[in-house]
């Protein structure tokens, strides 16, 4: 290793560890304190107790296995459950990240790691710092979007299914995946059962079957939060007087879906395999913080490593312009609501975050869409297909 490898090296591994040492000290300085794992702590023990779990949508929302998963962290002391379910989250980001960067840059490895992280890094810490399962699903997004790259399907298989155990919202990035890599259908199928039926292996099946009928009719109240303001596509239209909701909402949901299943489908022509994983990897980001429900400031965890790492690859590409437009759209989306709660107060920064955070999602979209614009021109232009068709002809 040079010494600008080392020293890129070293900023990265700096970047994870302050992040490491400042999450650790908050939570054994006050475990449960901005946390959302106490939520999570109350169903587990309901579940233990085989009583109701769901209460709404201020309370518990995934589905009944992620009661499971977050035993065998409930059932540890206090302090070290809660380190250990944060370190899973860092660990997941840190290791599909770093291989990601084994994937986009191979010559300059240590350098791709230190700029995604600086980019991506800061997203995620209040998702890290108040343990929510967002960070772990980002995670696990990462890590199958490297899996697809490397053609591991089973691997891949099963970080989707984690990602669907840590939140509903890892069942679009599965509607996605199978989309831009077909041959992943009946994996998944497999995976998405094993999911489903998992509860029934720990608690008798009147009570699981009861749990699957309460967690449908809270997804259903969860679809309308009932006037609760959300860092979702309606954050972007509020301050214009517009809001969508009921069948509207559930319309545009369903369009914008099967417009993301389209590109990820019509990816299998344009891409190589690089690029076919990254796409899906940013076209779930974003759909995800769009267009579904109750997302909030800190669930942009599950959008950082996209943004970052399709920095990186404009910036590898040579594309320093449309690099630096990603490095606005990560500094902003960090930075500018905690600064508006400066100078406005922290009510008015939070409410600012959700307009800011996916209108900067929107530029992103607008990027990838403008990037599937030119690759069709260019592969009718060229009557080239697959994998020879090239996909950077953004200006640059």
């Amino acid at each position: 290793m040079t010494d600008v490898e080392r020293r890129w090296n070293w900023m990265a591994w700096g970047l994870w560890l302050i992040t490491i040492a400042v999450i650790a000290a908050m939570v054994i300085g006050s475990p449960l304190e901005r946390s959302m794992t106490p939520g999570y702590h109350h169903a587990v023990a309901n579940w233990w107790a085989r009583q109701p779990v769901y209460t709404g949508p201020t309370g518990f929302n995934y589905l009944p296995i992620f009661l499971s998963l977050f035993g065998l962290f409930a059932g540890l002391p206090i302090v070290a459950g809660e380190l250990l379910w944060r370190a899973v989250a860092v660990v997941g980001l840190y290791a599909g990240l770093w291989r990601y960067c084994g994937v986009l840059a191979v010559g300059d490895r240590q350098r791709a790691f230190a700029v995604i992280t600086a980019l991506s890094l800061p997203l995620c810490f209040s998702a890290l710092r108040n343990g929510q399962s967002s960070a772990q699903l980002a995670a696990c997004l990462v890590l199958a979007a490297w899996c697809l790259h490397r053609q591991r399907c089973w691997w891949a298989t099963l970080w989707l299914s984690l990602a669907l155990v840590c939140k509903p919202l890892g069942l679009p990035a599965i509607g996605l995946a199978v989309m831009a890599f077909p041959g992943l259908w009946w994996r998944m199928a497999i995976g998405v059962a094993v999911v489903l039926v998992g509860p029934f292996l720990f608690v008798p099946p009147d009570y699981a079957t009861g749990l699957y009928v309460d967690f449908a009719n809270n997804l259903a109240q969860c679809l309308d939060p009932g006037g609760r303001t959300f860092a979702d596509l309606n954050g972007v239209l509020r301050p214009f007087g517009l809001t969508l909701d009921g069948m509207p909402s559930l319309l545009v949901r369903v369009a914008a879906g099967l417009a993301m299943a389209a590109a990820c489908w019509f990816t299998r022509r344009l891409a190589c395999q690089t690029d076919r994983a990254l796409l899906w990897l940013g076209f779930t980001g974003i759909y995800i913080m769009l267009f579904t429900p109750m997302n909030e400031a800190n669930s942009y965890v599950m959008l950082a490593p996209a943004l970052a790492l399709w920095a990186w690859r404009y910036l590898e590409q040579g594309a320093t312009r449309t690099f630096r437009v990603f490095v606005a759209l990560c500094v902003t989306m960090m930075f500018l609501p905690d600064l508006v709660g400066l100078a406005i107060g922290k009510q008015g920064g939070h409410e600012f975050g959700k307009f800011w955070n996916p209108l900067m999602t929107l530029a992103f979209l607008a990027i990838l869409a403008w990037r599937m614009r030119c690759s069709y021109r260019e592969l009718q232009g060229r009557g080239t297909h697959g994998e020879q068709a090239p996909i950077w002809n953004l200006a640059r």
